[in-house]
């Protein structure tokens, strides 16, 4: 396909030889128009013009041309900072037109072709000259101007030798003979497309690998050093939010206060909203859905990031505490799929609550900080000898997954004088009795922080990455959008992934059904109607190519560290079993949005088809007639008590969730 840039001064009669190339099966992109577009549906565009240059928009929305031409093409200086703020949006609108193209070629009008730096897309750059006095009378009959008016637009221009040294071709338009000038046009543009076929047809192998082959680029190759900064300082909030967020009690009460800090209201049903307004919706304490207020109407959907805050751990039993040979123990039940060996042997806390008959609630929070730790004992290698032939899923059991928690028996003479000790110091420091752990949700976590992993520090290392870091970039994405996006931005976090998201707090559950339907019957909008246009990220971690176990790997079909966040068509288990698998046109459409807002991507597959699989919340999300698509960051050590990620595909996950509550 050709590319072809037609420039020159306003009233030069660029519209002749774009005519032509239409006739010839050209698509044309009229940069002008395509500015006016922008303005039409960027919001955060029209509001840069108006914090810049003040009221520029007309009642009815439309931008007032002849005020903004008063305040720019008399002054150099305003006319830069209006470029600074246009030329970007429309390149990357171009761009995207010109990756789209069906056609045999596309031409460009634009009268900043090379100013804009659109000139770099072109394959050849053609400018239109005239005279200046033609010029002015064009313009005066074309756009209803004085003749002082098209002066100072005309002087705010390029002289005609400008664009000579800086343009391929250059071509005088009299505007003598119009049919003798199409006609030259048509004969240049005929042997330009000949002679770019034949160059075409004779390119080599290194070309040809360029134009047709794809190739993958550790992402600190294609990240702008721009950039470095912000991923850094990104990567510090989400060690911060990790600290603060250990279970999915704390992860909701963390997000609530980071988003009230941000404006967020809890929502009401029956509450009137406004786009632009900000609402979260606290489920049980264990679930937590965002929204902010789209200027869209929900008939046209909603943009969607749904990630799971839960993570694989050691839940108490019901009765958990017992004594034996005056030691201690709280009996736990794993929750989610851990590989049971490395949860033996490492330091542990226990967070949760402890619900009260009297409708009370404790928080409690055990082995903080310089806080004594918890363990679970693991056997010496001295008498392993029988325990070293089982396999590892049999080395250690569920039942050995015993917390100890004491060793210091009570005074006096009754029995079980440890477990007395251990519950008289839980009964003088958060109040509650044995009885009590019947209602109560105590987790046994890694007592450990987020922390920066190789001597580059170009790592995390942490307990919770899955699914924590979807969930912060999802959620942090939504805090940092600028006023109200075109469409109503939803985030969830969602509890109980790891288990099936079952039960109230889980992607399953009507929580989020509700929640929206709500939001739609604010607008008289059926929630069938709502979801059947929208759009959801399943954002969930992926496996992240691990070379000490390359054997379980697809190589060409893994996501690697460092190379941008994972984007899974399908998730499941060998035959697909339990995945959603998005369709090849939603592929194509986060493929777009993603490239246009600069975020540094890879497929990603979980691993061999035989050698396993699991599932995302993906499917529970298209259960519901919702266009979903699973993408996330790629992670070592997957479900272990410390998991790590690289802090670049961090940031370009949180770049991508952004790119989907804006588009």
């Amino acid at each position: 396909m050709i590319v072809i840039g037609i420039t020159g001064p306003t009233g030069s009669g660029k519209t002749t030889a774009l005519r032509v190339l239409s006739r010839m099966g050209f698509e044309i992109v009229d940069c002008d128009r395509l500015y006016y577009q922008l303005l039409r549906q960027d919001a955060a565009l029209r509001r840069n013009l108006e914090d810049t240059f003040g009221p520029v928009f007309l009642p009815d929305g439309s931008l007032d041309r002849r005020t903004l031409a008063a305040k720019v093409f008399r002054d150099p200086g305003e006319l830069e900072k209006l470029n600074a703020i246009v030329f970007p949006a429309v390149y990357a609108a171009v761009e995207q037109k010109i990756i789209k193209c069906s056609q045999k070629g596309l031409a460009i009008d634009a009268v900043n072709l090379v100013e804009s730096g659109l000139g770099s897309l072109c394959g050849v750059t053609a400018a239109v000259t005239a005279d200046p006095a033609l010029r002015l009378r064009r313009i005066m009959d074309r756009d209803c101007l004085s003749e002082a008016q098209a002066q100072a637009r005309i002087a705010a221009q390029k002289p005609d030798s400008w664009y000579r040294s800086r343009c391929d071709y250059v071509w005088e338009n009299s505007g003598a003979d119009r049919t003798e000038f199409e006609g030259l046009m048509e004969k240049f543009f005929r042997d330009l497309i000949l002679t770019k076929n034949e160059e075409e047809q004779i390119m080599d192998a290194k070309e040809w690998k360029a134009k047709v082959l794809s190739e993958k680029k550790n992402g600190y190759d294609r990240m702008p050093a721009s950039e470095r900064d912000a991923m850094n300082a990104y990567s510090q909030d989400y060690k911060a939010f990790l600290d603060a967020g250990k279970t999915e009690r704390e992860c909701v009460r963390e997000g609530i206060r980071q988003a009230e800090a941000r404006g967020f209201k809890p929502y009401v049903r029956g509450m009137a909203l406004s786009a632009g307004d900000k609402v979260y919706m606290d489920n049980r304490g264990k679930m937590l859905l965002l929204a902010v207020i789209g200027q869209k109407s929900l008939a046209e959907g909603v943009q969607i990031t749904a990630a799971h805050i839960d993570s694989p751990r050691l839940d108490l039993k019901p009765a958990p505490l017992y004594e034996e040979s005056e030691m201690a123990y709280l009996k736990t039940h794993y929750y989610g799929g851990i590989r049971k060996y490395q949860w033996v042997a490492i330091p542990l806390e226990l967070h949760g609550v402890v619900a009260l008959k009297d409708g009370s609630t404790i928080t409690v929070a055990i082995g903080q900080g310089n806080e004594p730790k918890l363990v679970v004992n693991d056997l010496l290698p001295h008498l392993s000898a029988e325990q070293s032939k089982k396999t590892l899923s049999e080395g250690i059991t569920g039942e050995q997954l015993n917390l100890l928690v004491g060793s210091e028996p009570l005074e006096g003479e009754e029995k079980e004088r440890v477990k007395l000790a251990v519950m008289k110091l839980l009964y003088e420091k958060y109040g509650f009795t044995e009885e009590d752990f019947i209602s109560a949700e105590l987790e046994a976590v890694p007592a450990m922080n987020a922390t920066d992993v190789g001597l580059d520090a170009s790592m995390i290392g942490a307990y919770g990455h899955d699914d924590r870091v979807c969930g912060y970039a999802a959620m942090r994405a939504l805090f940092d959008l600028e006023g109200a996006p075109a469409k109503t931005a939803v985030c969830i976090l969602a509890d109980k992934e790891e288990i099936g998201s079952v039960g109230v707090s889980g992607m399953q559950t009507a929580a989020f059904d509700t929640f929206i339907e709500d939001l739609c019957d604010g607008q008289n909008v059926p929630l069938r109607a709502c979801l059947e246009k929208s759009f959801c990220l399943s954002a969930d971690v992926t496996a992240a190519f691990d070379p000490n176990f390359a054997d379980v790997y697809e190589k060409r079909n893994s996501s690697f560290l460092n190379y941008g966040v994972g984007l899974c068509k399908y998730t499941g288990s060998r035959g697909k079993g339990g995945a959603s698998d998005a369709s090849a046109e939603l592929v194509a459409y986060a493929r777009r949005i993603f490239e246009e807002n600069g975020v540094i991507w890879q497929m990603a597959e979980l691993g061999k088809v035989d050698a396993g699989g699991g599932g995302t919340v993906a499917c529970y999300m298209a259960n519901r007639n919702i266009d979903t698509l699973d993408a996330g960051v790629p992670v070592l050590a997957m479900h272990a008590p410390f998991e790590v990620v690289a802090k670049l595909d961090c940031y370009m996950t949180y770049k991508a969730m952004k790119a989907v509550y804006e588009n």
